[in-house]
């Protein structure tokens, strides 16, 4: 749910890293030739540390009693960069930022926003909010090292730190993401040595990404062992080859590999395996799926009647507007239930449900009990059937019969080879909740006193709430040690147990969870709340509901494993949607490669691969509906009650077309593809409300509306690029590199690389055919590519419905040629609006079990 009484504000993706330390000794001081083992130079890290000053004028405000710096960087956090009051009467800051463009403002007494006042008008970005932010650009020093000459490589020009998860990242026991950091133009080719115990070496050339403020990362995934892993790197440019080991660059291999590097597979930050293979498809339950009319809120409206037409009570006026929000369709578990299979066909693997528990809304948002599915969606009034229960004793605490539904559902999505998590506000409840109830009955005598944020004990009471004061939804109260109040905590704790281990077995259980506003719950409560989710099943999901960077809740491994990935959305949208030049808010391809590979340097790998990278969600409008609504804010002008000139018809053939080349990068780049119910079946419309709409089933046609009808090919693109992801292993754990930006013929291309398996990406995201030639890696030349998007030369086979756990494959089309590779380079023609994904043909494998992987042959 997003926090509309937040400040959002245009993301820009930052790298929170250390930047390779630039010395000054240069090419002549290496003075060594190719017989002369000796030191080169050490490669290490450091902090970019960036002074922040400000300088109070009387006239402007009255004398602040703090002040607190708030920036893309922190997620506009009021407290999480205070400033210090010096004697000279000047606040001072000093932040670890990384290269490029950061917006920031002033925090003055927790809630006075002010820009820099020293900031000029071209350092001035306009926001969502109608104000504007400060903008410093920080700049690299990587661009300050002189040009590489064309035949020496400059050791001041390397950075690589084993210590450095952005370096030596073990993604999970049997896979080792590993890089070095070079200036632009620096090297021309890089490798990576694994030595065994017998001193046996395996090669793997790294593969480059883009080139951003001045370097490149060169890197490679590979499967590692036995451990301690011992290595080191061949690094040429033009004909000079030096070798790094340990710390050390040596002319020759003999003395790199007597002193190599040696690591384990330990990591700091650990993320679920499972989720790291992930497809996702996020449901909202009241408008997924009828399958129990016996359960049907009343009143309720026909699944097919048209959305835009104004449903009111008897006798009562109003437009649209006037009761949208207190439709009900009948959508419940049973309906889920019913449809796992039509979610199989999808290649779907991971399911997304927002809240299921007891409340009186449609969006469930605002519970009046954690510990209940709501009747509605499972067995009417079964909820009065309990009694006895106590808050406060979870001993006394029952079983519904919805709750026992949902349980059947849970068993029902595991023996099909579904993982479910849920989606909890615990920040926040509903007014119907009992604690707050008994508040509001009792004042300061209710045990619960203490659990909410009152501002008035009245009468009558006052307090705050996450939709405004004395709202429908009130604010829980924080605690400086614990996050939130220790009574509501420890009822929390005992609804998490409740759910991930419903009979003690975790089995049985949830799967892990999605946290509702996340931002607004205190860091000591995720970090025990995440102690505490681990101990019960280590393979849980934690993810949470950030908008902006969140390096805070993920790089350090003790709150989130991964967020709702909004910055990748933003990426997309200004890329594929946003005019490029005239005015227009788009992007080039160059750039949107420098935003996509900052995105992943943000956090360790291991959490880019388990991030939610969706492109629409239950808080945006959806995506095919910005193709008709280009260079709008992300977020901020797409509900058709805050923009009446958001264009709402269907959108043409063409923006489906679309679409799917952004369904494609989502199925290619480093995550987890996220899909929000109905897009597949080209589902379209402005924001909450209209993102919300009744799911378009085949047999429920025809829709009220004759323009509400399934997009056959959409969908059969769907199942084809859910198959894509699942059978190629790069597009799941592989490393990421980009070799095609251009401009000017608005083609961006990438590669995923696991070992010496590849796959190549490339998209023309333009109106011509476009010629675009692409590197080939060695252990790809002189084998048949096959574009896995063109159903000539691969077909879609479908899974025998007796398989419980079966999902869409792709075959080879008998007698098909693909793209044969007899050089280094493959030049291609890639058709308007088209997208070629192209690999080896991989059977792939299907039951998660990573550990049997082979890396093929060595480059």
């Amino acid at each position: 749910m997003q926090n509309h009484c937040r400040l959002f504000l245009p993301i820009l993706i930052m790298i929170l890293a250390s930047i390779g330390e630039i010395r000054s000794s240069l090419y002549a001081s290496s003075g060594l030739n190719n017989n002369s083992p000796g030191l080169v130079a050490t490669i290490q890290s450091v902090p970019w540390q960036i002074p922040f000053t400000f300088t109070y004028v009387a006239h402007e405000q009255p004398w602040p009693s703090s002040v607190d710096i708030a920036g893309d960087f922190n997620d506009w956090s009021t407290t999480a960069n205070p400033m210090m009051l010096g004697a000279d009467g000047i606040w001072r800051a000093t932040i670890p930022l990384t290269p490029g463009e950061q917006e920031y403002k002033f925090v003055l007494n927790g809630s006075d926003w002010i820009t820099d006042p020293r900031s000029s008008p071209a350092q001035l970005h306009p926001n969502a909010s109608g104000t504007f932010n400060s903008v410093i650009d920080i700049p690299s020093p990587w661009q300050k090292l002189p040009e590489p000459a064309p035949d020496l490589i400059n050791p001041a020009g390397l950075a690589f730190d084993p210590n450095n998860m952005l370096y030596y990242d073990p993604i999970n026991p049997h896979l080792l993401r590993i890089a070095l950091w070079a200036q632009v133009d620096g090297l021309s080719s890089a490798k990576l040595i694994l030595l065994d115990s017998d001193g046996n070496k395996r090669g793997y050339n790294l593969t480059p990404g883009a080139g951003e403020y001045g370097k490149i990362v060169w890197g490679v995934v590979v499967q590692a062992g036995p451990i301690p892993i011992r290595y080191y790197f061949v690094l040429s440019h033009g004909e000079q080859t030096l070798y790094l080991g340990g710390g050390n660059i040596y002319s020759i291999a003999s003395s790199a590999a007597a002193n190599a590097y040696t690591g384990d597979m330990n990591s700091n930050v650990v993320t679920p395996e499972w989720a790291q293979h992930a497809i996702w498809y996020e449901i909202f339950p009241e408008r997924f799926r009828n399958g129990d009319r016996s359960n049907d809120p009343e009143p309720h409206l026909p699944w097919t009647s048209s959305w835009y037409q104004p449903y009111l009570p008897a006798g009562e006026h109003g437009d649209f507007y006037s009761y949208v929000y207190q439709r009900f369709y009948g959508g419940d578990i049973q309906g889920i239930q019913e449809e796992l299979p039509y979610l199989r066909l999808l290649g779907i693997n991971a399911i997304y449900l927002t809240p299921i528990f007891d409340a009186p809304s449609i969006h469930k948002y605002d519970p009046a009990d954690f510990r209940h599915v709501d009747d509605g969606f499972g067995v009417k009034n079964s909820l009065d059937q309990l009694h006895g229960e106590n808050v406060l004793d979870p001993n006394t605490w029952q079983w519904s019969a919805s709750d026992k539904v949902f349980l059947n559902f849970l068993a029902a999505a595991h023996a099909q080879g579904f993982k479910v998590i849920i989606d909890v506000p615990w920040g926040h409840t509903g007014r119907d909740f009992a604690p707050f109830q008994d508040v509001l009955k009792n004042g300061k005598n209710s045990p619960f006193a203490s659990w909410f944020q009152i501002t008035s004990w009245g009468p009558p009471i006052h307090y705050n709430g996450w939709d405004g004061p004395d709202g429908g939804m009130p604010m829980i109260a924080t605690d400086p040690a614990l996050g939130l109040a220790a009574g509501y905590r420890q009822y929390v704790f005992a609804v998490t147990r409740r759910w991930m281990a419903p009979d003690g077995d975790p089995a049985h259980g949830v799967d892990g969870w999605r946290l509702d506003t996340a931002p607004d719950v205190p860091h000591p409560f995720w970090i025990a709340w995440r102690k505490l989710v681990k101990s019960i099943n280590p393979n849980a999901l934690i993810i949470g509901e950030i908008w902006t960077p969140a390096q805070a809740w993920l790089n350090n491994g003790d709150q989130f494993d991964g967020v709702m990935n909004y910055p990748f959305a933003v990426d997309a949208t200004q890329f594929f949607v946003n005019a490029f030049g005239n005015g227009g808010q788009g992007i080039g391809p160059q750039r949107f490669g420098a935003q996509l590979e900052q995105l992943l340097e943000s956090y360790p790998y291991q959490v880019d691969l388990v991030q939610q990278n969706l492109i629409d969600s239950h808080d945006t409008d959806r995506f095919v509906s910005r193709f008709m609504n280009p260079d709008l804010n992300f977020g901020g002008q797409d509900r058709l009650q805050d923009n009446p000139h958001y264009d709402i018809a269907k959108p043409p053939p063409l923006a489906y077309t679309r679409l799917g080349q952004v369904a494609a990068l989502q199925a290619t780049f480093v995550g987890a593809p996220t899909v929000w119910y109905g897009d597949e079946v080209g589902m379209w419309g402005p924001s909450d409300p209209s993102d919300r709409q009744p799911m378009v089933w085949q047999d429920l046609m025809p829709y009220a509306d004759p323009d509400v009808t399934v997009n056959y090919s959409l969908l059969h693109y769907y199942q084809r690029i859910g198959a894509i992801h699942r059978q190629l292993q790069p597009l799941q754990t592989g490393f990421y590199g980009q070799f095609i930006s251009e401009n000017s013929k608005n083609v961006f291309a990438f590669h995923r690389d696991l070992g010496n398996q590849h796959v190549y990406v490339i998209i023309n995201r333009g109106p011509h055919t476009e010629s675009v030639t692409i590197p080939i890696f060695a252990s790809d030349t002189g084998r048949e590519l096959l574009n896995y998007l063109d159903p000539n030369q691969l077909n879609l086979v479908y899974p025998d419905p007796r398989d419980p756990q079966g999902r869409p494959v792709l075959i080879p089309v008998d007698g098909s040629t693909g793209y044969a590779t007899d050089s280094n380079t493959l030049s291609l023609q890639i058709p308007p609006w088209n997208t070629f994904i192209l690999a080896q043909y991989s059977a792939g494998r299907f039951d998660g079990d990573f550990k049997t992987y082979d890396n093929a042959k060595p480059d």
